[in-house]
């Protein structure tokens, strides 16, 4: 008994160093995200106006444009943090999302699948997300859908309907992200598997009604929105943006040429398959197909749906066939003395205290702010901008109306493709003054290495103000800054570091 205790007790230490060493590691790695400047704007302005927007706010393009906003509540949440405590406080709000989404899946995993199993799959979990940890509405709604998902997990497992209660979660989910849709495909999925579970006839009609009525009050919570059916329409509107689809770099393919967390997984789990023969149900090997269809089709889906929840699919089948039965309670680990509780919260005033001292932003970030700030007192004279995709997000965050950013959905396809084909020059330089034509910019902003900055070089309509490695700034002749801008310009340039040797310009 003794023996038994202390192997407990060791688990225990262990969890609680793995998991605070986690946290510090997602906490350390955590950046901002480009949209995470404008989410903020968004908070801010529903906060200020008591409502949420409906029309292409921060756009002078697309003011008029039909706008469903289905991340409000996180943009709200988001903003909140940030007028309190800035971008540390994002971090710590990134961090503990993260944190509760860890929580949840070893607590499934844990009563399915010994100790040690349970331990690689959270850390192939993590190891898959950290490609795409920040504070921006997907984290914040990870561990909704490892809870729910596991919730659906556990009721197909069992051939029973999961709690009604739980299709409450869904009106939290829907106002939080776009991922809610999914969690209602889930529902079909986790069902059939269950009812083909079932033996018999009577068995099976009885779970798919309790299944029907599960899927009901989920569908209604998901119209509980200040969009109501037009939050549930998006996300299989954003799909069908094929092109937004090819040209967005977080919804390209993984480039295999590079480093990706995605291989190591796909090897490991070949390797594993191979080596011990694992077999899996067919509605098991759908879903993993699935996930890897939609990992090897858009980078961003490797951290935000097969990083949780490929463990939790594979969790039964492999303790099954490794004969590897779950041999430990998640809550044995619950703080349950004073000195565990005192050490809890040592940890956390430590990492707070980092937290307060990181700097979060990027240096490229930090110079695109500085130079956006410095053009503040002349925001009336520069009039439109003709700006990049990405920059949006600053401009907006900065209170510059933007010609584009990164909210896909308000522009749709025809206008990115429009756009993209301009600024890169794909057709020469036509469509450029045609888009210059249209919407009358006077002074633009894009990355140095875009082609429109080339292009601009070369007319005498055009001059160029401000130029660093990260970012180029372009007038039309006809206006002017004032001197003091300039001057604070200059010295905003002088000040940059210069790169280190053998860095890569972002």
């Amino acid at each position: 008994m003794n023996a038994l205790n202390n192997d407990q007790n060791k688990t225990r230490i262990f969890i609680f160093l793995l998991l605070t060493f986690l946290t510090w590691l997602i906490a350390v790695n955590c950046g901002t995200g480009d949209d995470t400047y404008w989410h903020i704007k968004v908070g801010e302005w529903i906060i200020a106006n008591h409502k949420v927007p409906t029309t292409g706010i921060f756009s002078y393009t697309a003011t008029d444009f039909p706008w469903v906003s289905h991340e409000w509540l996180s943009a709200v949440l988001i903003y909140a943090l940030f007028s309190i405590a800035g971008w540390p406080g994002l971090v710590f709000m990134a961090t503990a999302t993260i944190t509760l989404a860890m929580w949840f899946l070893l607590d499934f995993l844990l009563k399915r699948i010994d100790f040690n199993k349970s331990i690689i799959f959270l850390l192939f979990a993590v190891f898959l997300l950290t490609i795409h940890i920040m504070p921006r509405p997907h984290i914040i709604a990870l561990p909704v859908m490892v809870f729910w998902t596991s919730r659906l997990i556990g009721a197909s497992e069992t051939q029973t309907s999961p709690p009604l209660p739980l299709a409450l979660l869904m009106t939290l989910w829907v106002n939080l992200h776009g991922s809610f849709i999914i969690g209602i495909a889930f529902i079909f999925f986790f069902a059939t598997e269950s009812l083909f579970s079932v033996k018999t006839r009577a068995d099976r009609i009885h779970l798919l009604k309790k299944w029907l009525v599960f899927l009901s009050l989920s569908l209604a919570a998901t119209l509980i929105t200040p969009h109501g059916i037009n939050s549930f329409l998006l996300p299989l509107q954003a799909i069908n943006q094929s092109y937004m689809l090819d040209v967005i770099m977080e919804w390209a393919s993984p480039n295999f040429h590079q480093k990706q967390p995605l291989e190591f997984w796909l090897l490991s789990f070949m390797a594993l398959s191979l080596y011990k023969g694992i077999k899996l149900p067919v509605f098991r090997i759908i879903f993993i197909l699935g996930l890897i269809h939609l990992s090897l089709k858009h980078v961003r889906y490797t951290s935000d749906l097969l990083s949780f929840l490929s463990p939790m699919i594979l969790a039964t089948p492999f303790s099954q066939q490794l004969n590897a039965p779950g041999n430990f309670s998640i809550n044995q680990l619950y703080p349950k003395k004073l000195l565990h509780w005192l050490i809890l919260g040592l940890n956390l005033t430590v990492l707070l205290f980092y937290l307060s001292t990181r700097t979060v932003e990027s240096e490229k970030n930090i110079q695109i702010g500085k130079v956006l700030t410095a053009l503040q007192k002349d925001r009336d004279t520069l009039g439109n901008v003709l700006n990049s995709y990405a920059l949006g997000a600053h401009l907006i965050h900065y209170d510059y109306k933007v010609s584009i950013d990164p909210r896909t959905e308000l522009y749709g396809d025809n206008f990115l493709k429009k756009y993209f084909t301009a600024i890169h020059l794909d057709k020469g330089s036509e469509h450029l003054q045609n888009l210059i034509d249209k919407y009358h910019p006077s002074w633009t902003f894009f990355e140095t290495d875009v082609a429109i900055n080339t292009y601009l070089e070369t007319r005498s309509d055009w001059k160029k103000i401000y130029s660093d490695r990260y970012i180029t700034f372009y007038l039309i002749g006809t206006k002017n800054i004032s001197d003091s801008t300039k001057l604070e310009l200059q010295k905003i340039k002088a000040d940059l570091p210069e790169p280190d040797p053998g860095e890569e310009t972002e």
